[in-house]
């Protein structure tokens, strides 16, 4: 009933120009000009998205989708340079414990998704959910900006394509389509007068596994989804076994609880309830709901204003919250009470942060004795020229291999792109100069 959506196709040429180490030379005793206000260093470095994409006062610019990882102090530690492979956004990045991380980008409709050694800078296996939206071998996924690594192999993503919006299991051993749930099959969840645009009905944006064995409060065993719809302001948790909708959190135009957000990460209240930690990404706002089992509502338990448009939110393991500020153009890391102790600039749209293991591995505000909302403050406050610098900054330190074309109608990129760049090193790097031209039609894409 939705049908693929008309390419919005852009011409992009990237030169690339070698220079000397004092361009872009980074060492860990000198931060970049991307660093903002830092008064306490964690202990790991934190690895950023840039989705790639510049608000201008002549419309949207493509920038190079970027992931980053950057050392205590803000300072580069590597960089992968999506676009220089023919990417064209990068959002969902999952930190491994063997130290590879899973990132998903996406190319001309369809998505990429795979496990990137930051060592080599190469992958060790990428999927290219490139074919046809029916094909069980090799479905079409459109723009996902989630897609998890599961156990024996599986891979679950969040496919918001027009006429195959849906949550599916893909067995990467298998080389199939193992689980499907289609969001048009519960319209009382989601009617079709309901959510967005024909072309992008739901946007669905995450998906994470809930194991509800885990908790004494919740009567059910085995293996949930919770899933982000943000064109219908909702978090929904999903049964694997029976596929029924086992929960909600917001509703459509419900805009008090929940804007158009982003990135939900699950915790375990202090007596095993439900809580869900939010980017509350229209409401600029970052959002914690526990879900009271006696009354069965949800407690907004505290939030953080302050930002703008957040895109994923983090709890670290010391009760901070770790915030991708999209179109603030910046990673923070902030207290309870909202203060701002790390920040790094992160232009243009970044999209996910992560610090350690993948999502959030700390405690809950009621755990922690903090309720209530708190304003975002003691950040560096900066202008539109610093980060403009940072950009440049990034840019420099960024791998380039080959110059960036979008995929045109006609390219296969599957058979033209080298998914292998150098990484730069630290006291080497080269500088990319950018000759961009507007996008045609560019539009929202959170």
């Amino acid at each position: 009933m939705r049908g693929l959506p008309a390419l919005v196709a852009a011409v992009l040429l990237v030169l690339s120009l070698a220079v000397g180490p004092a361009v872009a030379a980074q060492s860990a005793d000198r931060p970049n000009s991307c660093v903002g206000t830092v008064t306490d260093q964690p202990d790991e470095n934190t690895l950023v998205s840039i989705q790639g994409a510049h608000l201008t006062s002549d419309g949207y610019k493509k920038r190079p989708a970027l992931l980053v990882s950057f050392r205590p102090n803000g300072s580069f530690e590597w960089t992968r340079n999506a676009s220089a492979n023919g990417r064209w956004w990068a959002y969902d990045v999952d930190p491994l414990p063997n130290g590879n991380v899973i990132f998903v980008t996406t190319e001309s409709g369809a998505t990429v998704v795979g496990e990137l050694d930051p060592e080599t800078n190469d992958y060790v296996w990428t999927k290219h959910f490139n074919g046809a939206p029916d094909s069980s071998t090799n479905p079409q996924v459109t723009d996902a900006h989630d897609i998890d690594l599961l156990d024996d192999g599986e891979l679950v993503a969040a496919d918001k394509g027009e006429g195959h919006e849906r949550l599916l299991v893909y067995n990467r051993t298998q080389g199939e389509t193992t689980w499907e749930w289609r969001f048009e099959n519960y319209p009382e969840y989601f009617p079709e007068s309901g959510g967005g645009s024909e072309d992008d009905w739901t946007h669905v944006n995450d998906v994470d596994v809930v194991n509800v064995s885990e908790s004494d409060r919740v009567d059910a065993t085995g293996e949930w989804f919770m899933a982000s719809v943000r064109n219908f302001d909702q978090v929904v948790f999903i049964n694997r076994s029976s596929k029924e909708v086992e929960l909600t959190l917001g509703e459509d135009d419900d805009y008090d609880v929940l804007y158009e957000q982003h990135n939900p990460d699950h915790l375990w209240g202090p007596n095993g309830e439900h809580t869900v930690l939010v980017a509350d990404s229209l409401n600029d706002r970052v959002v914690e709901y526990e879900y009271d089992h006696a009354s069965e509502e949800w407690d907004r338990v505290w939030a953080a204003t302050g930002f703008d448009e957040p895109r994923d939110a983090d709890r670290l393991p010391n009760g901070n919250t770790l915030v991708s500020d999209r179109m603030g153009h910046r990673t923070v890391e902030i207290t309870p009470d909202g203060e701002v102790v790390w920040e790094v600039y992160t232009p243009y749209e970044t999209y996910d942060a992560e610090r350690g293991e993948s999502g959030s591995n700390g405690p809950t505000m009621r755990e922690y004795g903090a309720e209530g909302t708190v304003d975002a403050h003691g950040d560096a406050n900066f202008s539109d020229e610093e980060i403009a610098d940072c950009a440049a900054d990034l840019y420099a330190f960024a791998p380039s291999e080959s110059g960036f074309a979008p995929d045109l109608p006609g390219d296969d990129p599957n058979t033209t792109e080298d998914d292998s760049i150098p990484l730069v090193p630290l006291a080497a790097g080269g500088v990319v100069l950018l000759a961009v031209l507007g996008i045609a039609g560019y539009r929202y894409r959170g």
